[in-house]
């Protein structure tokens, strides 16, 4: 389905029906505003139950009486989201959206959860945000976000620690732990979030949401050009699939002469699928929550008609993978440190602009021979051939999106001691680098909540490229299990 057969059928005001959810509902105060995801509340803009600058004023409100006890949004500028809204287009015109801290939005502060960037403001923007802008989403503020998106937990020392709404005293997960705590507690339908090591799917997991990392090539001009090797790439969590699946059909680019356009992704029936199922990752075993809501996904699965393949070894169980990974991750806190040292003419250390773990990350990289990173590359490189001929036997891959559900705030906060933090992080977020770095789509889906009431994602992913496929088995998948209808006790 291309843009023209989509506008067709929000004019129409029959959108829900076509993405498969229940007609439009009645809105009869803004309170009911929060049960419906992005396409449901551009449908009520398009049939004249709501203004988008009620949407924006709603969402406003929300976001004035609940963050305070998130953290989430670290900027807003409710005036210029109302005059965007009052010149709202595009299909999703009006929708209140949110903006990642690590991306830049013209006009907005940058400060990539950084005191480095304590006072930037973005003076441009990506080709890709420039698509979204077509949209007609309404960009309310920015999210915020670890140090540079280093940590799978959202506490930077410049902004503070995002807190949970299903559990104030536990993280909602990192790089995109404002966008997803947002989202969660129903400020804005959607935000957008972005990932190079699980950072949408790692908090989408820990929130409770859908959170797909498109393929590799997906967005050849979101403005991550500069990376030594391009693992990072842009996109949302949402509250529902179809949601996704919007974003990125008017997000795509059309002519990408490196992958098939993959349009607006709608349910329809899946042919059974084979579909292997792993839960360990190297040493790494998972907490038995997670384990048990895994097995319980691919026992969904299999009543869904699919194929179910257990496999002891794959690509996630060798052990130098993790050691190159933070090679290459470590490799980024060392640039930044030298440019910090150009710049203030003192060690990066003694500047104070800086987080403990991105020194540590730093220093370690400084200390290993001249040709670690060269190394670890090639390396990497293999990887993504050893991942591409893994899934070609299969037509996807079921496994947890993390080791645990989401731990306290503090456990994986940047001023805990290096030695300690780094092994912490290593084993929460084995599962999800590997497909940043093959270029493989990958999704987390909402799989339950552990025996203390936090959400657990499970993670599906399939060859480069077959993004419909993922969101085809993630529709059929919410159809048997509506989490959007769980609000968490902290919401809007």
């Amino acid at each position: 389905m291309n843009r023209r057969e989509v506008a067709r059928l929000l004019a129409a005001g029959t959108l829900a029906a076509a993405t498969g959810c229940r007609a439009r509902p009645t809105v009869n105060s803004s309170d009911d505003l929060i049960h419906l995801d992005a396409i449901a509340q551009a449908d009520l803009i398009v049939a004249g139950e709501v203004q988008a600058q009620d949407l924006v004023r709603s969402a406003a409100q929300r976001i004035q009486t609940v963050n305070p006890k998130l953290n989430a949004i670290i900027y807003t500028d409710t005036d210029r989201a109302l005059a965007r809204a009052r010149a709202s287009n595009g299909l999703l015109g009006g929708i209140p959206y949110l903006n990642k801290g690590l991306s830049a939005y013209k006009g907005m502060p940058l400060t990539r959860g950084s005191r480095l960037f304590a006072q930037t403001i973005a003076s441009d923007q990506s080709a890709y945000t420039d698509r979204l802008d077509a949209a007609g989403v309404v960009v309310m503020g920015q999210t915020n976000t670890p140090e540079f998106g280093l940590l799978p937990s959202t506490e930077p020392l410049l902004h503070g620690a995002t807190r949970n709404p299903w559990n104030l005293n536990h993280t909602p997960g990192g790089s995109s732990g404002g966008a997803a705590a947002a989202v969660a507690a129903r400020l804005v339908p959607a935000a957008h979030a972005s990932d190079g090591g699980g950072s949408i799917r790692i908090p989408a997991a820990q929130c409770g949401l859908f959170g797909l990392k498109p393929s590799h090539g997906r967005f050849p001009d979101q403005g991550y050009g500069d990376q030594a090797w391009p693992i990072s790439i842009q996109h949302a969590v949402t509250i529902s699939v179809r949601d996704s699946a919007l974003l990125l059909a008017l997000t795509e680019r059309a002519d990408n002469s490196a992958l098939l356009p993959v349009g607006f992704v709608q349910p329809e029936r899946v042919q059974q699928l084979r579909i292997a199922l792993s839960l360990n990752a190297a040493e790494v075993t998972p907490d038995n929550d997670v384990a048990q809501r895994v097995a319980q996904m691919a026992n969904t699965l299999e009543s869904l008609g699919h194929e179910i393949i257990p496999v002891e070894q794959t690509p996630l169980m060798d052990e130098r993978f993790d050691d190159d990974f933070l090679t290459l991750w470590a490799s980024g806190a060392h640039a930044i440190a030298q440019q910090v040292t150009r710049t203030t003419g003192m060690p990066a250390s003694d500047s104070g602009l800086l987080e403990p773990f991105t020194l540590g990350l730093a220093t370690w990289f400084a200390e290993q021979p001249a040709n670690t990173l060269r190394d670890a590359l090639d390396r990497l490189r293999s990887y993504q051939a050893r991942v591409r001929t893994f899934l070609s036997a299969y037509d996807a891959w079921l496994t947890p999106v993390t080791a645990s559900a989401a731990p306290p705030v503090g456990y994986l906060a940047p001023d805990v001691s290096y030695d300690i933090l780094l092994p912490r992080v290593r084993r929460f977020a084995a599962y999800t680098p590997l497909h940043n770095v093959a270029g493989t789509p990958a999704m987390s889906i909402p799989a339950g909540f552990s025996q203390t009431g936090l959400p657990i994602g499970a993670q599906l992913a399939a060859a480069h490229g077959n993004e419909a496929l993922l969101l085809a088995l993630a529709y059929q998948i919410e159809a048997t299990s509506p989490w959007a209808q769980q609000l968490p006790p902290v919401h809007g």
